[in-house]
């Protein structure tokens, strides 16, 4: 029957992690039918981002989106432009890339929107692969009969939620990222591959996060370039272990601390 293509989201436009996929997708011979993009300017997830992070993460957030990202003092490598390099992608707007390879592109206030299910519907993909935008709810997951696939960027079951890189060091966990299938829980589908890293003693919060960016684009390209995953060791996961959260200042203080502890020894984690 052949590959049927995928539709991409993303929670804004000029995502470095969406731009790459689709880039990667169509250079692997995938046809890209079609991407979804959330709008990070509607009220609710101004709201909902305020609520999580805070007013003082405004200003950094903004540049983000604006495609300005902040370096960090002290850094001499940036995983994620060193690997767009590699695989030669300039572009950093999705719109542009669309507009260029002739790709369908929609803005939704939700991904969970009427809008998007219709899409979704007239596009048919073999996979729709998530790559932010917020969490998915079941008339979505039903549409797509469970065939959407996720970059968790920690391991699987054991770390569960928001920013499982970091948490997988504060608790010695293995630093891997784990291909699954999104159901309705909090990163509970099954479990299709496993992409382990190492971190050393250079690496900072943000190369560490790069790191695991990086290793779940790869594995997202490979998993999503296949019409089935019958080569793939499927696993159970379920929801036993713990839900990790933000970070708080005081636990990025925390991870920070651990870091220079671990550079100090000059030990890999």
């Amino acid at each position: 029957m052949g590959h049927r293509g995928v539709v991409i989201t993303a929670g804004f436009d000029k995502s470095e992690s969406a731009t790459c996929l689709a880039e990667l997708f169509k250079q692997n011979g995938i046809p890209v039918n079609g991407i979804i993009v959330v709008s990070p300017y509607s009220v609710r997830r101004i709201k909902q981002y305020l609520r999580k992070k805070g007013l003082s993460s405004i200003t950094q957030s903004i540049r983000r989106l604006t495609g300005f990202q902040k370096n960090d003092s002290g850094r001499t490598t940036n995983h994620i432009n060193q690997f767009r390099n590699q695989h030669q992608i300039s572009i950093d707007s999705l719109k542009k890339w669309a507009n260029i390879n002739h790709c369908r592109i929609i803005t939704v206030t939700s991904l969970n929107s009427d809008q998007s299910i219709h899409f979704l519907e007239n596009t048919d993909p073999q996979w729709l692969v998530y790559s932010g935008g917020g969490i998915l709810k079941q008339p979505i997951i039903d549409q797509m009969d469970g065939r959407i696939l996720n970059a968790h960027q920690g391991p699987l079951p054991h770390i569960r939620g928001m920013n499982a890189a970091e948490w997988s060091i504060l608790l010695d966990k293995k630093q891997e990222v784990t291909i699954h299938l999104i159901d309705r829980g909090i990163d509970t589908g099954m479990i299709i591959k496993r992409l382990p890293y190492t971190i050393d003693a250079t690496d900072n919060i943000e190369s560490i996060r790069e790191k695991a960016i990086i290793n779940g684009i790869k594995g997202l390209i490979e998993v999503g370039s296949k019409e089935s995953l019958e080569r793939y060791d499927i696993q159970e996961n379920h929801s036993d272990h713990r839900q990790c959260y933000i970070l708080s200042n005081a636990m990025r203080e925390l991870l920070n601390a651990k870091l220079e502890y671990l550079k100090a020894r000059s030990v890999d984690v």
